[in-house]
């Protein structure tokens, strides 16, 4: 059986390496590089991830990949002194206070000694145990920012919930869907009644597995794993696995005879399968000739852009103890930066012995504009703010700027009816298949189990065949 796959970022090539011995697998990628959004560039001794730097290990899928395609030895967890996050407010950097899970507070002590919320503000978070659980019922939907002001107040959603949880999705929390972008809060409120009662409970479950059943304590493990050369490692050894064609670009889709052709930049091709693994507005472009509805569905799944600015210093150069795994910025704060990332901090390995390297982010959903400026400009920004919160700077001895259009999908108020009402049309086409980021979950590991339930549903036809 011939499957094409359209995409050779990890959803395409993870798609591709599950059906690489089950079917004749080619993956068609119009750029000159796979991996898509994951992205390593080097210089000097730096090490740059321009997209994502790491992925969850609460979801197993993308370590289980890594380490059956054999790095193993590559993982590494985030730098345990240095997992602390701090926030902007006030021209001021606050560390978030211990005990804070998904910007909930589980914790009484440093939520009271805590400067970064008011008294009122404190108090109301307080109160959450008492919120009365609300009842979604079908499409029920509401987006992130109400569902965290709903059980923890304002503040709690404006200064911690909304920087943390929206900048996951490089986005706003007031637009995204609490239901399809943090289904596990919504599980933990119906579970529980309280998201604080919910979150110590995992807590003291978490304590009881790490301390083991001898009663040893054991080291608090990572939340996050990375790679030790870089996050590319994991698509381009993938891609050694699998037939990618770079730098070419699938333009059109048609049905021809009960299969598939696709017509490329180069040829066209026939395939009984497709996968397609781009980005919503490609996928959109792809679908038009198949199924318009389907096409519309998916161009309405809105894109963010952002642009991810590299500062390498001398170790020396900056004040601050860069003691945190980074900072986040709330969007009341009228900072032109939302977040930026102490990247030599958090992770091992990522620049030269004395240097550091720090990697801040402008733009996002409803931000766009940030990106109108030039590289220099955004720059001489990140110089700017961060000297205001760090103290005293001195100058760069390396300047990158990675710019990333329309490469956030938005899961809004909506996207799970949205999604439902695509899936049910799409299974009009006989093997025919829509994976990837923003669909049906965000990040790496999301992305590897949704390439996994593909190739599952592929495997049956072609034993049938």
């Amino acid at each position: 059986m011939k499957v094409v796959v359209i995409g050779a970022g990890m959803t395409g090539l993870a798609c591709a390496h599950a059906l690489r011995d089950r079917a004749d697998v080619v993956v068609l990628e119009a750029s000159s590089r796979a991996g898509g959004n994951v992205r390593t560039e080097r210089e000097e001794g730096f090490v740059m991830d321009a997209g994502p730097d790491g992925w969850l290990v609460t979801k197993p899928e993308a370590t289980a990949l890594a380490r059956a395609i054999g790095l193993e030895g590559e993982l590494i967890g985030t730098t345990e002194a240095n997992r602390r996050v701090y926030v902007a407010w006030n021209s001021t950097l606050h560390a978030m206070p211990e005990g804070v899970v998904l910007g909930v507070p589980t914790r009484i002590a440093p939520m009271v000694s805590t400067r970064l919320f008011s008294l009122r503000g404190k108090a109301r978070m307080a109160f959450e145990p008492l919120v009365p659980r609300a009842r979604y019922e079908g499409d029920d939907d509401e987006s992130v920012g109400d569902f965290v002001a709903r059980r923890l107040g304002s503040e709690a959603r404006d200064r911690l919930a909304a920087p943390l949880l929206g900048g996951i999705f490089a986005g706003d929390a007031g637009s995204l869907s609490v239901r399809a972008a943090f289904p596990q809060l919504v599980e933990q409120e119906r579970k529980y009644g309280s998201l604080v009662r919910a979150m110590r409970a995992q807590m003291r479950a978490r304590k009881k597995s790490a301390n083991g059943a001898n009663g040893a304590s054991h080291k608090s493990a990572s939340a996050f794993y990375s790679l030790r050369s870089g996050m590319s490692r994991f698509p381009e050894t993938l891609a050694k696995l699998v037939d990618v064609r770079l730098s070419v670009r699938a333009e059109s889709i048609a049905r021809a005879r009960g299969a598939y052709e696709i017509a490329t930049s180069r040829e066209t091709l026939r395939a009984d399968a497709i996968v397609i693994a781009t980005p919503p507005p490609h996928t959109a472009t792809l679908l038009a000739a198949l199924d318009g509805e389907l096409a519309r569905l998916a161009g309405e799944i809105r894109c963010g852009s952002s642009a991810a600015i590299f500062l390498g210093y001398e170790r020396d150069a900056i004040a601050h103890p860069l003691d945190a795994s980074g900072f986040v910025v709330p969007r009341t704060a009228k900072n032109k930066l939302v977040a930026c990332t102490f990247v030599t901090s958090k992770w091992e390995g990522r620049a030269p012995v004395g240097r550091v390297l720090l990697r801040a982010f402008v733009g996002g959903a409803g931000r766009e504009s940030a990106l109108d400026a030039s590289d220099g400009e955004l720059v001489d920004i990140a110089r700017s703010e961060l000297g205001e919160l760090l103290g005293r700077m001195g100058d760069p001895i390396l300047a990158r700027v990675f710019r990333h259009v329309r490469a956030s999908p938005q899961p809004e108020v909506g996207h799970l009816a949205r999604m439902r009402a695509f899936d049910d049309r799409l299974r009009a086409l006989p093997n025919a298949y829509v994976v990837g980021n923003g669909y049906r979950g965000t990040g790496i590991p999301d992305c590897v189990r949704q390439a996994r339930e593909t190739a599952d549903a592929i495997a049956p036809r072609v034993a049938a065949r």
